[in-house]
């Protein structure tokens, strides 16, 4: 088997890249990530020596039920809930044990566009009419025994029951390849395309 060498610096290029697969894949316009789809998500994975780098980005409206600013106390608590839910990501991603990863770092942005900007979307109508919302997390973790690391599991789906699905595209030592998650199947093995 033909193993991959990557540089340190080479994380961010390698997100950056298997963005922009998104959005082709997905139909979007240059400097888009993908259709702003309600329900679904897009996580990418990229495993350079003991570090890995996830990325989700979804609609807001798939995590928290609406995609404009929190207005209301009831929505500023589901916004709150949501974030530091998503901090936890080591319960919103698990490797498999024997790589032994850990989280090291988590951020949380939520991107409420201002009406009239211009989004991809799949339905005409909004919660008032005046935004889209877009959740970006990142995280990275560190693994003691990188080269076991051999699959994930998303908890997205337990915290999110309005997320249908993920798109997963990854990069590892082994190759990279892509899955689609839902919660029937929400475990990935890291096989190359």
């Amino acid at each position: 088997m033909t193993r991959l060498k990557f540089n340190v610096g080479s994380i961010a290029g390698i997100l950056i890249a298997l963005g922009a697969a998104s959005a082709q894949a997905e139909g979007a316009g240059p400097g888009q990530q993908g259709a702003h789809v309600h329900g679904i998500g897009h996580l990418n994975v990229a495993a350079e020596g003991s570090s890995v780098v996830v990325e989700l980005i979804a609609a807001a409206a798939g995590l928290i039920g609406f995609e404009r600013a929190p207005r209301s106390d009831a929505e500023r608590e589901t916004f709150n809930l949501a974030k530091e839910n998503l901090m936890a990501g080591d319960a919103m991603i698990r490797f498999n044990t024997e790589a032994g990863c850990r989280l090291e770092t988590a951020e949380v942005d939520a991107d409420f566009a201002q009406a009239g900007q211009a989004h991809a979307h799949d339905q005409g109508s909004h919660d008032g009419g005046d935004a889209h919302g877009d959740f970006h997390v990142s995280y990275r973790f560190e693994c003691e025994r990188p080269d076991e690391l051999g699959s994930a599991a998303l908890g997205l789906f337990a915290g999110f029951p309005a997320l249908e699905r993920v798109l997963v595209h990854y990069v590892t030592a082994e190759g990279q390849g892509g899955a689609e998650l839902t919660p029937r199947q929400a475990v990935m093995s890291f096989v190359p395309l």
